[in-house]
């Protein structure tokens, strides 16, 4: 029998009403609404690293804002051991949440400025009640070391740390208080790269030593590719390719993904993957996507089937993509 995977989504839907003017609401104008999330579905098994990845407005951030309960959910369900959260009580929630945290993308404005580092991974240890309170100060120590810190960080403020600093400290905040499930977003976008690189091997330190599942959201493939076993591939609010990450990149099978990885700058840029076009153009205004296939409008492969909405194609390895040629995209010539 399966095990039961850690986390859940199931056909999710979220919608953002845009505020109408007066005169639209005098004229009885509809109230228009953002898509930000459509029938998206994907599960994480326990100690599994599953990576979102995507332009920016696809969707990515509102998604793991859904999982961690931060916004509410228009339709469908997000199940957490098999629980469904979006029905959760406030009793139940409030549980969730330390089983739930966050490495958030810019570490200073997560932190107070006017606290000091060991006062700020303490609160949720006394909140929570982690460990007994003459025991918090030890914890604290132990936690930075565990993501790299000297115990002597804790007496120091937010301003006198570097980027890759205040992030292992939102890293070892989060870790207080012994979460199943790590949703990083953008986590390392605004680091140097020698710096990025030391904060990716911690987290996959992290999730591997102390069996941690890890959703990670970020636009750079290559992050994407390094760390996580498992990855979707998001357009315009929905997820149109989903797979283990080494055979979705080496053979995608939906022309998104392969324009994504064809725009990976390369030292030479005519290297590209066979018969991979570049990504072209804008998405479309999420305010009134296209019909059909979301991605129809910058696809160099778009027939007329394409005004019609794609079915999802399960695929070998675990694999699916909505696409209406899926088997062709991922059966074509890579050179």
């Amino acid at each position: 029998m399966a095990e039961q995977p850690l986390l859940s989504v199931i056909g999710l839907d979220k919608y953002f009403l845009l505020r109408r003017s007066l005169v639209a609401g005098l004229m009885g104008q509809p109230q228009r609404r953002v898509q930000a999330a459509r029938d998206v579905s994907f599960a994480i098994g326990r100690g599994e690293s599953f990576g979102l990845v995507g332009e920016s407005g696809c969707g990515k951030t509102t998604l793991g804002r859904l999982v961690l309960g931060l916004l509410s959910v228009d339709d469908g369900a997000i199940r957490f051991e098999g629980q469904d959260i979006t029905k959760a009580d406030p009793a139940s929630r409030r549980a969730l949440r330390r089983q739930m945290q966050m490495v958030f993308q810019d570490p200073y404005s997560s932190l107070n400025p006017r606290m000091r580092i060991g006062r700020a991974i303490a609160e949720p240890l006394r909140l929570h009640g982690i460990v007994p309170a003459d025991q918090v100060e030890r914890e604290v120590a132990r936690l930075l070391e565990r993501v790299g810190l000297p115990a002597s960080a804790a007496n120091r403020y937010p301003s006198e740390l570097s980027g890759g600093q205040r992030q292992r400290v939102g890293i070892a905040r989060a870790l207080s208080v012994r979460p199943k499930l790590l949703v990083a977003d953008e986590a390392v976008s605004g680091l140097d790269v020698s710096v990025r690189a030391q904060v990716l091997n911690l987290l996959d330190d992290l999730r591997r030593d102390l069996d941690l599942t890890l959703l990670f959201i970020s636009h750079d493939l290559g992050v994407i590719e390094y760390l996580c076993e498992t990855v979707g591939v998001m357009y315009l609010g929905t997820m149109v390719e989903n797979g283990p990450t080494s055979a979705v990149f080496a053979q995608p099978a939906h022309p998104y993904t392969r324009a994504l990885l064809a725009s990976i700058p390369r030292a030479d840029p005519t290297a590209l993957r066979g018969d991979e076009t570049p990504l072209a153009g804008e998405p479309p205004s999420p305010v009134d996507p296209p019909s059909g296939c979301p991605f129809r409008t910058r696809c160099p492969d778009a027939q007329a089937i394409c005004e019609t909405p794609p079915p999802r194609v399960t695929l070998p390895g675990g694999r699916w993509a909505a696409c209406h040629f899926a088997v062709e995209t991922m059966n074509a010539p890579i050179q």
